[in-house]
């Protein structure tokens, strides 16, 4: 009898191991053991990178993915289709023969393209249908190929998990960059290398070996982008890492090879996909890292810049009459265009009324008086089980609140076999 893939998620995922990539055999693809990487460069720019700290994850990267795989991804039948009927998304990448998965046949790699094409079409794509299985607010989420930004270099591509319909820097922050070689260029020991790098030469006059090149170039593509998480891979070998906050210290996974199982690249993928949208149980930066967090030069190696404002805003005493009170327009305290934040629906004026006024005192005393009387006008303790709200960010992007949300949701693509939209089986939550 054969089984859907979503019958059991995580049944299918252990044997959901990456086809053997296919290489056309053209002379200077036969060998890429022997193959002299320094004959192809990567063009790196020269720029100030204070990448003091690349942190190697060994073996415990393994134990993360395969215990966030074991508690997160369902084992149970969802009764849903394999495939969306309305997207497309499908299972690209067979299991064992128990699930019924169709073949997918691509043509022979010859250049950077095809290869990319083999992991688009087989690793990001069934990712990518898991992962909006499990977690149904990440529908808008996906991969696309990055614009190289006046990159000259042909062997180098780059694709982007993100959110396709917006862009906010919050969304960039929790977006993947992911960096392909193909394997005649980048091979088995290149990778082996560039994850056991421990810092890049910050001023070196020499010039950068192979893998101080690859981690320049991953550095200078996750900046651009302001985009921490990153994956670098060559389709038959994998590397999974992120920057901290200051771009100073890197943490890095050891080489997973497409044919591992333990775990395999399709868990690892969906375990740093889901970290990087700080899903339960994700992966967090590890040791406390002391670092300027503006310690990022813009491209053109000049002071970050500044943004001029739209309007200046002269300097005068003050006329306005605007109480703060957020429900009124922010153009009222001229300034127009700004974010109105969220401190209280009473303006600043309550809760102690407009005849109240407040002034520091030159007398200790008193200014603790007053700081005691405003204390006892603050609403009342969180009980110890009240859970703090969701945090949610400045516009209208509402990605995290709903990846986590525990309820029902039919706001998804999917249709069930035999279960209604808006079933708990369509909840965020599994």
């Amino acid at each position: 009898m054969a089984y859907r893939a979503t019958d059991d998620l995580q049944g299918y995922l252990k044997d959901a191991v990456l086809p053997r990539l296919k290489l056309m055999h053209k002379r200077d693809l036969i060998s890429h053991q022997g193959y002299k990487s320094r004959r192809i460069t990567l063009t790196v720019r020269r720029r100030r990178r204070n990448l003091a700290n690349i942190v190697f994850l060994d073996s415990t990267f393994d134990e993360l993915v395969n215990n966030w795989i074991e508690e997160h991804v369902p084992n149970r039948s969802l009764c849903l289709y394999d495939e969306d009927r309305k997207t497309g998304e499908r299972f690209t990448v067979r299991s064992s023969h128990r699930f019924n998965v169709p073949e997918l046949l691509l043509p022979a790699a010859s250049d950077i393209n095809r290869v990319c094409d083999w992991l688009d079409n087989f690793p990001l794509q069934t990712v990518q249908r898991v992962f909006h299985i499990m977690f149904p607010a990440t529908k808008d989420w996906g991969f696309a190929m990055l614009d190289d930004h006046g990159c000259d270099d042909e062997n180098f591509k780059t694709f982007h998990w993100t959110d396709v319909n917006q862009d906010h820097p919050d969304i960039h922050d929790l977006s993947v960059v992911v960096a392909c070689q193909p394997p005649w260029i980048m091979s088995d020991e290149i990778m082996r290398q560039f994850t056991q790098l421990r810092s890049l030469p910050e001023g070196t006059k020499r010039p950068l070996r192979g893998k101080e090149r690859l981690w320049g170039k991953l550095w200078d593509t996750c900046v651009h982008h302001q985009t921490p998480f990153f994956i670098l891979t060559s389709y038959q070998q994998w590397a999974f890492g992120m920057f901290s906050r200051g771009w100073t210290t890197a943490f890095v996974s050891p080489v997973i090879d497409a044919q591992s199982r333990s775990p395999t690249v399709m868990h690892a993928l969906l375990y740093w996909l889901g970290s990087a949208l700080r899903a339960p149980g994700g992966f967090v930066q590890p040791v406390e890292v002391a670092e300027p967090v503006h310690n990022i030069l813009s491209d053109n190696e000049s002071e970050l810049p500044i943004a001029k404002p739209e309007k200046v805003l002269e300097i005068a005493p003050s006329l306005s009459n605007w109480s703060g009170t957020s429900g009124e327009p922010a153009s009222s305290a001229g300034a127009a265009g700004a974010v109105a934040l969220d401190v209280s629906d009473r303006g600043v004026d309550d809760p102690f009324g407009p005849d109240v006024l407040y002034k520091k005192s030159k007398d200790p005393t008193l200014t603790w008086e007053m700081i005691e009387s405003w204390r006892k006008k603050l609403p009342a303790k969180r009980t110890e089980n009240e859970s703090f709200p969701s945090p949610t960010f400045a516009t209208t992007v509402t990605l995290l609140p709903d990846l986590l949300d525990d309820s029902a949701t039919s706001d998804t693509s999917d249709e069930t076999v035999g279960v209604p939209c808006g079933h708990w089986l369509m909840s965020a939550r599994r």
